[in-house]
């Protein structure tokens, strides 16, 4: 049984190996996973794809060949590959070589030069091989959560960050199931005249009493690929607030065309006008292949509904993406405005996003205005948008605002 695309042996293949393992026989199971690997086949497209996980499959099978003489590797998932391995190693041997040869791997193909990050999950023992596979998985989803590109091992994090991991999966499917995600408003003002422009719609998500907040929570629901059935819901609920102020909503940019399509599987069943609707998009949504990105923001457009490039200016090509996409709206990367009364480097790249603006005609919104001084000082720049703890927390309802500043 072998995977028609990589030519390594298959998930079925695999499982027959482990079934195989006389039992009490020591053995050490690595999975790992190509990080954001959609993103190869939006910005390249699926051939290239499909060559890349067939590339990558050799990198893996001949990176093993060189340091282990009893192994077996298989293609387990999407862009997931597990590797039995039998000889008897000290197990921080596979951390030494995914530093040195499967963290980053760098690829030709065509006329194409592609990086790829991978993460790892590892585990060892002599118990039952399935149970061992299930415990690689896991140090896999806590290398995934914890911001990706690095080894996990199974031996390595304490119980209870399995076992944290494990409730809180618990906790976000059941939340899902139950439909207990509820949308919450933070006030987005107009700098010039303090009135309320529109509100950020931020999920929140209730299990019992209790509301799921922190990094974490988001990081397993995103390895867990909750987050679209998440942004759903939380659309589908936040329909009733649909108004004369804009609402602004933000797309997974992991599973940015399943987010789209929901919206807009929701738009025709419920026959919305989203003309006062604001879908964000972070940045690095520009791996997308120029044609396609086209076409995804003339779908917007078809739909009455607005663009903001979110965290602008963190990436390095963005000013040239303006020239390329219509979005509405530039939202500043909050870094720059954090530091913009303290820090004249920070102030000026804030200045340069504003003219930029300007020019295009684009809004500009300030995000992270904690204190009156900085409040002051983007509206005195002449940002157009502004958005923070000073004007106003994400709340249950929308609330109307108004900032009385000259």
């Amino acid at each position: 049984m072998v995977d028609e695309i990589t030519g390594l042996p298959s998930r079925k293949s695999f499982f027959n190996k482990l079934s195989q393992i006389p039992e009490g026989k020591k053995f050490t199971i690595a999975v790992f996973d190509i990080d954001d690997f959609r993103f190869v086949n939006f910005s390249h497209g699926y051939s290239v794809g499909d060559s890349v996980l067939k590339a990558i499959a050799g990198h893996f099978r001949r990176v093993f060949s060189k340091y282990f003489s009893d192994f077996f590797v298989a293609r387990t998932g999407a862009n997931q590959y597990s590797t039995l391995i039998f000889d008897d190693i000290p197990i921080i041997r596979i951390d030494e070589i995914f530093q040195k040869h499967l963290h980053l791997i760098e690829l030709r193909l065509r006329d194409e030069f592609i990086r790829i990050t991978t993460s790892g999950g590892v585990s060892s023992g002599m118990g039952s091989p399935y149970d061992v596979f299930l415990q690689a998985e896991d140090a896999l989803y806590s290398a995934k959560s914890s911001g990706k590109n690095t080894i996990v091992f199974h031996e390595s994090f304490a119980l209870k960050d399995k076992e944290r991991f494990r409730e809180v999966r618990k906790k976000l499917i059941h939340a899902i199931k139950n439909r207990k995600i509820r949308p919450y408003f933070q006030p987005i003002v107009s700098l010039r005249t303090g009135e309320i422009f529109g509100y950020e719609v931020l999920s929140r998500i209730f299990y019992g009493n209790e509301i799921l907040r922190g990094d974490y929570v988001f990081s397993v629901a995103d390895s867990l690929a909750l987050t679209p059935e998440i942004d759903k819901i939380l659309f589908i609920h936040a329909i009733e607030y649909f108004g004369d102020y804009k609402l602004f909503f933000n797309l997974s940019m992991k599973y940015f065309f399943r987010e789209l399509n929901n919206v807009f599987q929701i738009a025709k069943k419920y026959s919305l006008d989203l003309s006062n609707v604001i879908f964000e998009i972070t940045e690095s949504q520009k791996l997308m292949q120029e044609g396609a990105a086209i076409s995804i923001f003339q779908l917007f457009k078809e739909f009455n509904a607005g663009v903001a490039v979110d965290d602008f200016g963190a990436g390095y090509s963005n000013f040239m993406y303006l020239k390329k996409f219509p979005a509405d709206v530039l939202k500043i990367d909050g870094a720059f405005i954090r530091n913009a009364k303290n820090d004249v480097r920070d102030l000026t790249i804030v200045k340069s996003i504003v003219e930029v603006g300007k020019v295009f005609r684009l809004r500009t919104l300030a995000e992270f205005i904690e204190d009156e001084e900085t409040y002051r000082l983007m509206k005195s720049i002449g940002v157009s948008l502004g958005q923070g703890y000073f004007i106003g927390k994400p709340e249950p309802e929308p609330r109307k605002v108004k900032i009385d500043i000259d």
